[in-house]
């Protein structure tokens, strides 16, 4: 099945410093699909070292969304929702969501998934 974004959406007892344990997990199955040299590879481990400091402080993590990467996880404002999203229908998407689904399992963190619920494939649908 193509899509164009799963959506994590976590319950609503859900703090994100419940993420803290999984994030580097998931952030490694993420970034493991970009293929980096070593400086970017130095530059990426700062950005997850700089999401960990926001979910230690309870605070919604920055995400990973950089220029030429595979897969982006964004965490939108106002939601306890991670979105896993790469900018083409693809059947990659569903693969990536069940592996960070699979690791936040294994965390207990619990969460329902959906798929394209982006205002952008709203937007894309309705002009065909």
């Amino acid at each position: 099945m193509k899509n164009w974004s799963g959506h994590i959406i976590f319950d609503s007892a859900f703090e994100w410093k419940d993420l803290e344990k999984a994030f580097p997990e998931i952030w490694d199955t993420i970034v493991s699909e970009t293929k980096q040299n070593q400086e970017e590879a130095q530059y990426d481990q700062t950005s997850m070292e700089l999401n960990i400091v926001e979910l230690k402080k309870n605070r919604k993590p920055f995400g990973y969304f950089k220029d030429g990467a595979k897969f982006r996880m964004i965490f939108p404002d106002g939601k306890k929702e991670m979105i896993i999203y790469r900018g083409t229908l693809s059947e990659d998407i569903h693969e990536m969501t069940e592996k960070v689904a699979k690791i936040l399992k294994a965390k207990k963190i619990k969460f329902t998934i959906e798929y394209d619920r982006m205002l952008l494939y709203e937007i894309r649908k309705r002009r065909k």
